[in-house]
């Protein structure tokens, strides 16, 4: 009797083994999710520039996208959506000077204002300029011109805040000409504004308002856009 019950003993005992090593085996893997890491994307310099020109509070972990609305008018003249990377890549090869078929535009979220830049040949190198707009009224908000290699005391006036506080203020027409150019008495550029250019630097003043006036003519197409579009508010 007692063999019996021993048998049966470790009988129950091999079958609970299997079973348990059975359900071990059945038992599914649950994968653990792995932790994602959040990659800040850094703020390039120029967006930078661009933000304190504005004058747009931001820190290194700022997300630009929640400040500015990038688009570029394409190749074909078109606008069109656009993101920071695309924006800077087009900003840097107008201020070196570079051939480019497309032109940045920087629309401030919350606002009317938008930042334009426009480039020309001065005198030695490559000038160009920042433009704070007012995308509805084309008023100039705020202006900053710079250069790569203009004589100090001559071209380089053009960075002055006497010079550029000429263009602040002013109504931009992008069809005519905008702006007209003085220089020591003389009328050398025909203009709704007229700007009275640095002494001794004809060539870079004169570069200067060309480069406005042409580069607000490349910008017709998003000007006019926006101008439709306060059309439309208007007459609803």
């Amino acid at each position: 009797m007692s063999s019996i019950l021993s048998n049966k003993g470790i009988s129950l005992v091999l079958a609970l083994l299997h079973t348990l090593i059975w359900s071990c085996k059945e038992k599914p893997v649950i994968n653990k999710p792995f932790n994602e890491v959040k990659v800040t994307r850094q703020i390039t310099p120029e967006i930078k520039e661009l933000l304190q020109f504005a004058k747009i509070p931001f820190t290194d972990t700022t997300t630009v996208s929640r400040l500015i609305q990038f688009k570029l008018i394409d190749e074909n003249g078109e606008v069109r959506l656009s993101d920071s990377e695309e924006n800077t890549k087009a900003y840097r090869n107008l201020i070196k000077g570079k051939a480019t078929s497309v032109l940045p535009i920087f629309e401030i979220i919350g606002s009317d204002q938008v930042i334009l830049v426009v480039q020309n040949r001065g005198n030695i190198g490559n000038i160009w300029a920042k433009i704070l707009l007012n995308k509805k009224s084309k008023e100039t908000l705020d202006i900053s011109f710079d250069h790569m290699a203009e004589s100090e005391g001559y071209g380089a006036g053009i960075t002055l805040g006497t010079f550029e506080n000429q263009f602040v203020g002013k109504v931009l027409d992008p069809v005519s000409n905008s702006f007209g150019l003085n220089q020591k008495g003389k009328v050398l550029i025909m203009g709704v504004h007229m700007i009275d250019g640095i002494s001794g630097a004809t060539i870079t003043s004169k570069a200067t308002v060309e480069m406005m006036n042409r580069g607000m003519q490349k910008y017709q197409n998003y000007l006019d856009q926006t101008s439709d579009h306060l059309k439309e508010f208007m007459d609803q």
